[in-house]
């Protein structure tokens, strides 16, 4: 469910930044201000799931339960910030609006940023694990018996086929 959710959510700020450049809808800075601090509480809840994936890949690690929780916190800050926040009378200038949403956008995208190379790091290595496994396999099955016969039949089987050729 919070895959689809956070899928549906994604696809929603598209349309929506797609929205903002016409007379379609009508977007406030404080609008923005909250859309930015739910946008905030999801990129911490992708933190927190690579972390909880990270030590469910180290076999003897189970998640830490605070981190499972602190997943939850963050879904439902975000949903809270789109739904909850809009519909309270908070004083803030223009000026304190547009820093607040601009911090928030910001430590947002250098976390999303740090994620993305981190998961980009994981999935490499993943990647150089299995290519090495594959290539062990490879040199074990060479070096049995059953790997050696098959290129002695292979080696000679092409020199019959050269022999033949020759005559």
């Amino acid at each position: 469910m919070t895959v689809t959710f956070t899928k549906v959510a994604g696809v929603s700020f598209i349309i929506l930044s797609i929205l903002r450049f016409t007379s379609v809808i009508n977007v406030t800075g404080k609008w923005l201000l909250y859309i930015s601090i739910a946008a905030f509480f999801l990129i911490l809840y992708d933190l927190v799931q690579f972390v909880i994936e990270r030590a469910l890949a180290k076999k003897d690690q189970k998640p830490n339960r605070i981190l499972v929780s602190l997943r939850s916190l963050f879904i439902g800050l975000a949903v809270l910030a789109i739904i909850v926040l809009p519909n309270i009378k908070i004083d803030l200038s223009v000026k304190q609006v547009n820093a607040l949403s601009d911090a928030f956008t910001l430590i947002s995208l250098g976390i999303a940023i740090t994620l993305i190379g981190f998961k980009s790091e994981r999935d490499e290595s993943i990647s150089f694990i299995r290519e090495k496994a594959k290539e062990n396999e490879i040199k074990e099955f060479l070096n049995s018996v059953e790997g050696v016969n098959i290129i002695r039949n292979y080696i000679q089987e092409l020199s019959e086929n050269k022999q033949k050729i020759d005559k």
